[in-house]
């Protein structure tokens, strides 16, 4: 049977750090016990000279390198973000020029932060359904420090920069590879957490003037824990189309914005806190790149074996949610 594998990740961070409690003290707020539970102790600032396809890039340079494939080798390159270089052309465009991946057909997505695992899906079944479709490669880029208030109280002290890779090959193994895929949306909160201007609908230069196309959210709208309610639903769904359940999982990672909600999730479950990784401490929250920068890390501390049941669950403003598990080859 046609399945897929990851053959290998790659992640970029930038050099520059700031230290959550320096991004507190700008603020004049002690953010003491947010970083306590929710785990971010550090931002990551992409330089001036930067953007979101140089990330991009670089993550998917080692992810090719790990993977041992070629960028001519590659048939499709998805390019997940919300932070792109430019409304259009694709930033895939750009990264497939400068990787030299001449055979790859390209294109963004854009769930916000559930962009990657959304991704990873689409890539998947291109090469399940389509003998044309061999070797992909998904990338989730974020530059949200470019769309930053740093004197909004919410979201200066939460978005870092970063990008995550993960090449997916065929595979014939009739044991291993894809198990189950979900996605799940509420357009109801479209307006709750965004960058709204900027676009075909607000495209006034007077905004940027203004600094007014920065990451905003709508204080009159409750948005309900969402991810605590969900995310053991659809692990547990998506897992059930394999026959299996969430106690056959060996690592389950998720959307890397707050640690004491994934604690909970995992409780949920009824798992331990040892089948799960979390990248926030060192990372920072990296939106549609956390997952895969989180799957890269967990790879490189030797947490992931052949055999293991992986699922990956995203979520994203929207709000839109995805989840994903593989057996691993």
């Amino acid at each position: 049977m046609r399945t897929v594998r990851i053959a290998g990740t790659g992640i970029y961070t930038p050099t520059r750090s700031m230290p959550t409690g320096e991004v507190g003290a700008m603020l004049n707020l002690d953010l003491t016990q947010q970083i306590q539970t929710g785990g971010i102790r550090v931002k990551k600032i992409m330089a001036d000279d930067e953007e979101a396809s140089d990330l991009a890039v670089y993550a998917g340079m080692q992810a090719l390198k790990n993977a041992g494939v070629k960028p001519s080798e590659l048939d499709l390159i998805i390019v997940s973000t919300d932070t792109p270089d430019y409304i259009s052309p694709c930033t895939a465009s750009i990264v497939q020029h400068r990787l030299l991946a001449k055979n790859a057909g390209i294109f963004d997505t854009n769930c916000a932060c559930a962009g990657w695992v959304t991704a990873l899906n689409t890539a998947t079944k291109y090469i399940m359904a389509d003998q044309h479709f061999h070797k992909a490669l998904v990338i989730g880029t974020y530059a949200m420090t470019r769309f930053l208030n740093w004197q909004d109280k919410v979201t200066a002290p939460t978005f870092s920069d970063g990008a995550g890779a993960a090449v997916l090959v065929e595979d014939e193994s009739e044991t291993g590879g894809y198990l189950g895929s979900m996605l799940y949306a509420d357009g109801y909160y479209w307006d709750y957490l965004g960058v709204y201007l900027g676009s075909a609908r607000l495209p006034t230069a007077e905004s940027v003037a203004n600094q007014e196309h920065k990451v905003q959210y709508n204080q009159n709208k409750r948005f309900p824990d969402v991810n605590s309610v969900h995310w053991p639903r659809l692990v547990r769904e998506t897992l059930a189309q394999a026959n299996l359940t969430p106690q056959d999982a060996d690592m389950l990672l998720f959307t890397q914005v707050r640690r004491n909600t994934i604690e909970g999730v995992m409780n949920t479950l009824g798992l331990p806190m040892t089948k799960t990784h979390t990248v926030m401490e060192k990372f920072g929250y990296t939106g549609s790149a956390c997952v895969p920068m989180a799957l890269h890390d967990a790879l490189e501390q030797d947490l992931i074996h052949s055999g293991d049941i992986v699922v990956m669950t995203a979520s994203g403003g929207g709000y839109a949610m995805a989840c994903y598990a593989m057996r691993w080859l």
